[in-house]
């Protein structure tokens, strides 16, 4: 299912390394991805959100300026359709703390890097096939990090209002245009 989407994909490219982001475009447009854009800075990467409308963006950590957590934190902060759009996180050094810190932070997906153009491709790929709804609240925004296959759960109940929940196919609609 998530090659059918590729065509529809409008990926932001936002990675320290600007020669590996612009040598990454020919390979998702060979994929079939409808657009990947390339930027050099958190400054460029905002301009280009303001100008165009992306619904896949991926990140490093060591983007320059503000840094890929907190990019992807202020990402997951805006109100505009990016704010529910896939962010592919990638890690140098993928330690415990460092992973914790990019899911707290909103990634969906955690890739070691450097990637390379089929790593990329799967990332983008099981990103796609694997879109969790989105939470919005004050202490978190991101992907809804509970498990589905788990123990029903016996505690108290504290997520009955499910208003701060952004489903699949609402996040779908923002993202492609489409329902699910």
């Amino acid at each position: 299912m998530s090659v059918d989407l590729f065509p529809k994909l409008s990926i932001l490219l936002a990675l320290s390394n600007g020669q590996a982001a612009e040598a990454f475009k020919p390979i998702l447009r060979s994929n079939g991805v409808g657009k990947a854009i390339a930027v050099e800075s958190n400054y460029d990467a905002l301009a280009k959100l303001k100008e165009q409308n992306f619904n896949m963006i991926v990140i490093d950590d060591r983007f320059p300026e503000l840094g890929g957590f907190d990019f992807c934190r202020f990402l997951r902060l805006t109100n505009i359709s990016v704010s529910v759009a896939p962010i592919i996180l990638g890690l140098h050094n993928p330690d415990q703390n460092s992973v914790l810190k990019a899911r707290d932070a909103g990634a969906t997906k955690i890739v070691a890097m450097p990637l390379t153009g089929q790593t990329l491709i799967k990332a983008v790929s099981s990103t796609l096939n694997e879109i969790k709804p989105i939470v919005q609240d004050s202490s978190y925004n991101g992907p809804d990090r509970r498990r589905v296959a788990a123990k029903p759960y016996s505690g108290p109940e504290r997520r009955k209002d499910q208003s701060k929940i952004i489903s699949v196919e609402q996040q779908r609609r923002a993202m492609f245009g489409i329902k699910s």
